[in-house]
């Protein structure tokens, strides 16, 4: 057998002929299974590979499973491809595959090279192109494969470097033959540095600088990136590779300290083969004589580490002819050059050039330690080197020992220091050309260690205007101390730090002194941004109380920046803004500050589903609260996790943070907010009477926001006890209050529960008017999540009005909003719903399976009441063909609703599996 990618994906005999794999579903589940070769792959991360995020019925994997192992058996693979528990495996020998002996040969040819055996290692690299047939897996378009396709064309694009690198060294040992034999002088000027023999990755890079090697006219091109990012190793490899094209030789000059073009151009004269007396004294003469020197000759030059374009000018060629290649930390943007901006190694090239480093077998062996030492690293060619020095030094070593040592933040930059392998002198170039004001604000965000950030904090950090602010941020980005992340969905660039200049800037010479201010005028800038965005937003949970706003005044334009598009401008700010409070918490900073900022997120966290960040920084927030022995600051984040636990579905701890609340609130408006919250809790975990206790209490507060919630949570449980009349006065009740107040969202889901007591009582066309309304409503105000719900609710009503598929397609697009916003309890309610439809419809097999699905997930939320009514429904799908089975379902759902005291309760006890059958196909 033998399985073929590096071109269209195919299935052949050993002696070639072809094997129909089926579909484009069986050739993308074969590149998955090689992919992850002699290691399981789940049943539902293959689904998802497969068909890119988009997975089928669970029975449909099998189906290609099945086709997929008839197609490997017919092409003598025997039983390669299995299953159990763990997933699906395929377990085929190297020799097997086309990429398994393209590896093999690439590593015959490197090693052959490396022995000097040129002729040997020739005809490997030529075997080993040889099994291309075409771009890898390109007839498959599954996400997964493109990312993996690209990989490969790396290692192809190594294979052809490899050849033309040996195809250079052949020819140079043919003309220096040529040149002893007929006693003629070497007149090619070579002085470039040795090449870099494990050079790793950069494939695009490359390529870039060769096509320009080819290009007629003038040719320059800048390489530009972060210090030790592998800048000088491109370019002298590139020259290498372009030897045999510029035959005239290849010059290397390091530009670093020389200030000024005279000196440069002295050795450069020189190297070209001036006598030394002959060089002519003024800057002037100097670049005529090198320019009319190398007029119309064909070189390679290389200018390593120029430092601005003034610099390179002088050294420029007046005609074209040569090729320029500069190396700058700057872009050099004033040259009009081609620009290479060469990113970090991706996590597979950092490994690769680790196995370089090591050899293939150390880091094979130990292949997610590798990836973490490259993670650690923060994929810098530099730093890899030096832990690969450290490593190759220690070679008893397990990665996993240099692991424990990069670990430490405190001593990572020392750990990756070997030799002439130093981070902190190759960052210590540039933050040395640093004025006092800018070395200030490097050093307080790198203190920070936000994920991302705009420029606006360091107005705060520092005191300055935004203009100045900008600027400085700029030019660490000149200097590459800091990187451009990208720019945000409001057209704001946003900057990030490397792991390696973070711990850089950390550690430099810091007294603290205004630390602590810098910080608080942070936070409280903040505090007042979050709270001028948050104003109008949709309100998911009743609003804590917050501290009294900051006493700081925040420059307009930052203010006219933030309310612009609010909603996007948190979006972006959000995960700097977790951080910043984690930070501040951590350095003991205004704790007070702390509190107040973490209240004032509840809002935008729980609008848009960030329960991470939410949780994070109420944490913070109440651990800043105990710290300055504020109970009722502290009742108020207690408050804030019960909320977020709950929209999380983790009732349990979300119930004991409402109860500590509760108990301890110093205003009665938090500690109804608190009773709310528990209220809502019980009545989730069908403890009704606790429940109506907490609501109405919580009702009785006078307080709108918790008087409308409350209303709504007593509404529920009334529907859900068959008290239909008592049902739509709570919930009209909540809608006007929610009206009153100008709650949009809140009137719009007392809407949905409305639509909800219609249907009770079969009034299903209004039920669908009313849901139709909530979801255009909640739609109009950006509630992603609640219009679902409020879709979910139409899908049933339209359910009993027989609107079958558009009621299935209804509900695989909310089903696909809650899975994407990792709402557990809207996914398992999405799957349930679909499952009475598929039954309302006859078709009782996909019901069976889908409210099979569905049960599992209420058991998984401990939800007895929603387990009953799944159990009644796959009762009723199950009792034609299994009548034992339904009547046992039918007794687990009586059992459930029953303890739960649901409406559902007198329905069981009167009906069978096949009368509620025949009762919802009526």
């Amino acid at each position: 057998m033998r399985i073929l990618v590096l071109g269209p994906v195919d299935l052949t005999t050993s002696d070639g002929t072809g094997v129909p794999l089926g579909g484009l579903e069986q050739k993308a589940l074969l590149v998955a299974l090689l992919q992850q070769a002699r290691r399981p792959v789940p049943a539902d991360r293959a689904t998802e590979l497969v068909r890119s995020g988009s997975p089928p019925a669970s029975a449909t994997i099998q189906t290609y499973v099945s086709t997929l192992r008839r197609a490997i058996a017919a092409a003598g693979g025997g039983d390669a491809l299995t299953a159990d528990e763990s997933g699906f495996r395929l377990d085929v020998p190297d020799a097997c595959t086309d990429l398994g002996v393209f590896a093999e040969r690439l590593g015959q040819a490197k090693q052959a090279e490396q022995d000097n055996d040129l002729q040997r290692a020739a005809e490997l690299y030529d075997s080993a192109l040889a099994l291309w047939r075409g771009p890898a897996l390109a007839d498959v378009d599954a996400a997964f494969a493109r990312s993996w396709a690209e990989s490969l064309e790396h290692d192809r694009a190594e294979a052809q470097a490899g050849r033309a690198r040996v195809q250079a060294a052949m020819h140079s040992e043919i003309m220096a033959h040529a040149q002893v034999t007929v006693g003629a002088p070497a007149t090619r000027p070579r002085n470039l540095p040795p090449d870099v023999a494990d050079f790793t990755g950069r494939e695009q890079d490359l390529k870039t600088i060769l096509r320009l090697g080819e290009t007629a006219g003038q040719r320059t091109v800048v390489v530009s990136g972060f210090g030790g990012v592998g800048k000088s190793a491109l370019a002298v490899h590139a020259a290498y590779l372009l030897s045999s094209q510029f035959p005239d030789g290849q010059l290397f000059v390091d530009l670093r300290g020389a200030d000024q073009a005279h000196e440069v151009l002295g050795r450069l004269l020189q190297t070209i083969g001036m006598p030394a007396g002959a060089v002519p004294a003024s800057t002037e003469e100097r670049i005529e004589q090198y320019r009319s020197r190398i007029a119309s000759r064909r070189f390679v030059i290389v200018l390593d580490n120029a430092r601005n374009e003034q610099q390179v000018r002088p050294l420029l060629p007046g005609e074209p002819g040569c090729l320029l290649v500069i190396t700058s930390r700057s872009r050099l943007a004033g040259l009009g050059a081609e620009a290479v901006e060469l990113n970090f190694l991706t996590l597979d090239d950092g490994v690769h050039l680790l196995s370089n480093i090591l050899g293939d077998e150390r880091v094979a062996s130990q292949g997610a330690d590798a990836g973490r030492i490259v993670e650690l690293c923060g994929g810098l060619p530099l730093a890899i080197r030096a832990a690969g020095a450290k490593l190759l030094a220690q070679p008893d070593w397990p990665l996993n020992a240099l692991i424990v040592r990069l670990a430490d933040e405190r001593r990572r930059l020392d750990e990756l220091t070997v030799g002439d392998l130093a981070i902190r002198s190759s960052l210590g170039l540039n933050y040395a050309e640093l004025d006092e004001r800018q070395r200030r604000a490097f050093h307080l965000l790198c203190l920070l260690d936000l994920p991302d950030f705009g420029w606006w904090p360091v107005v705060a950090l520092l005191g300055v205007s935004p203009r100045d602010a900008e600027d400085m941020v700029e030019h660490l980005v000149d200097l590459r101390l800091v990187d451009v992340a990208g720019v945000d969905a409001i057209g704001r660039v946003r900057y990030r730090l490397h792991d390696l200049v973070q711990l850089f800037g950390a550690e430099q010479h810091e007294s603290g002194v205004g630390v602590a201010a810098a910080v608080s005028r942070a936070v409280a800038t903040w505090t007042v941004l979050v709270e001028e965005c948050a104003r109008d937003l949709p309100q998911v949970t009743v609003p804590l109380l917050p501290p009294q706003t900051p006493d700081i005044v925040v420059d307009p334009l930052l203010t006219d920046d933030a309310v612009h598009d609010p909603g996007e401008w948190l979006k972006s700010e959000t995960a700097a803004v977790t951080r910043m409070i984690e930070r501040a918490h951590e350095l003991g900073v205004d704790h007070g500050a702390i509190v107040a900022l973490a209240a004032r997120l509840a809002a935008p966290f729980a609008a848009r589903n960030e329960f991470g960040e939410w949780k994070r920084v109420l944490q913070a927030g109440l651990a800043a609260a105990r710290i300055i022995g504020d109970a009722a600051a502290e009742a108020v984040m207690l408050t804030g996790l019960g909320q977020a636990h709950a929209e999380l579905d983790a009732f349990t701890e979300a119930l004991a943070y409402f109860q500590q609340a509760s108990t301890m609130a110093g205003d009665e408006q938090t500690r109804a907010i608190a009773l709310v919250g528990m209220g809502s809790v019980h009545r989730e975990l069908a403890s009704y009477t606790t429940a109506v206790a907490d609501l109405t209490a919580a009702a009785d507060s006078g307080y709108p926001a918790v008087v409308a919630a409350a209303n709504y949570g007593l509404g529920a449980i009334s529907r859900d006890h068959g008290d239909i009349p008592g049902a739509t006065a709570h919930f009209q009740n909540c809608a006007d209050t929610y009206r009153q107040i100008g709650d949009l969202r809140g009137a719009a889901l007392a809407l949905r529960g409305l639509s909800l007591c219609h249907r009770a009582v079969d009034e299903y066309a209004v039920a669908a008017e009313l849901a139709g309304q909530s979801a255009a409503l909640l739609n109009e105000i950006g509630d992603e999540l609640g219009t679902a719900y409020a879709r979910q609710s139409w899908a049933k009503a339209s359910m009993r009005l027989g609107e079958y598929s558009e009621a299935i397609r209804v509900l695989g697009s909310c089903l696909y909003t809650c899975t994407r916003r990792h709402d557990r309890f809207g996914v398992a309610l999405m799957t349930r719903t679909l499952g009475e439809v598929h039954l309302a419809a006859g078709d009782l097999v996909a019901a069976q399976e889908t409210l099979g699905a569905a049960l599992d997930l209420w058991t998984e939320l401990d939800l007895p009441l929603w387990q009953a009514r799944t159990l009644r429904d796959l009762a009723a799908a199950t009792a034609p063909d299994d009548p034992a089975t339904a009547d046992a379902y039918w007794a687990r759902a009586r059992g459930l609703s029953e303890a739960s005291q649901g409406r559902e309760s007198s329905e069981l006890a009167a009906l069978s599996p096949a009368a509620w059958l025949a009762k919802v196909r009526a």
